[in-house]
């Protein structure tokens, strides 16, 4: 019984110290999976802040990039945009100050597939420009199927939101075949509802009692397909 309990202890320290030791936090996920749905134009966006507010300025680097030469990119952060994917960049500063009141680092992906059908993955090393160790890797994963060889069934959930901002009650609608859960996060990627939702259903959510700021309204799919949709409270 004693070396259970020893085991058990020791495993809770090493998932403790696990959960402790990342460097940063993500809201949207830090390694984003997505399906394109537009040919035309998708947007895709991971935001990072330090685990409590602090003076810091990020730095980022490409780590790998197989997204299809043919696809039409262009990157933006908490500094500017460029066309394509430099190897590096800087971002502006950001004070503690600035974070608490909800600014935060972030890596936006701007692509147009076209009918240049097939997988991409890019990885980008973020870190703290005064500590190079100090870092993670996020990534963003885009498919975008075939549809003469698939079904693109799964692409075809598009959750709409209504008001935008909103005050009170934001109304929230899937239009698929597909049931889900629906989940609202705010800035950091805290939950602040989660339900499931039904196929052709709207549900509405209370906003009334929620801190002014952006929230984050996330529907995945049964078969994994997600749509998320920015949201100011104001």
């Amino acid at each position: 019984m004693f070396m259970k309990n020893l085991y058990l202890v020791v495993a809770s320290l090493i998932l403790s110290a696990g959960v402790y030791s990342q460097d940063f936090e993500y809201a949207l996920g830090q390694h984003r999976v997505d399906t394109v749905v537009n040919e035309n134009y998708e947007s895709y966006e991971i935001q990072v802040v330090t685990p409590t507010p602090e003076d810091i300025t990020f730095k980022w680097e490409i780590v790998s990039n197989t997204f299809d030469p043919n696809w039409s990119c262009s990157v933006c952060d908490f500094a500017g945009c460029y066309v394509g994917f430099p190897s590096a960049a800087t971002m502006s500063a950001i004070t503690a100050a600035q974070m608490a009141a909800g600014t935060s680092g972030f890596i936006k992906c701007n692509i147009t597939c076209g009918l240049h059908y097939g997988d991409g993955k890019v990885e980008i090393y973020i870190y703290d420009q005064n500590d190079y160790s100090r870092g993670d890797t996020v990534s963003f994963f885009i498919h975008w199927p075939d549809p003469a060889a698939a079904s693109v069934e799964e692409n075809q959930v598009r959750i709409s939101t209504y008001p935008n901002p909103v005050q009170h009650q934001l109304s929230v609608h899937n239009p698929s075949a597909k049931k889900g859960i629906l989940v609202v996060t705010d800035v950091l990627g805290k939950p602040v509802h989660r339900s499931v939702m039904y196929s052709n259903t709207t549900r509405i959510v209370d906003f009334a009692a929620l801190s002014k700021g952006v929230y984050l309204v996330t529907f995945r799919g049964e078969s994994g397909s997600i749509s998320t949709k920015k949201i100011i409270k104001k």
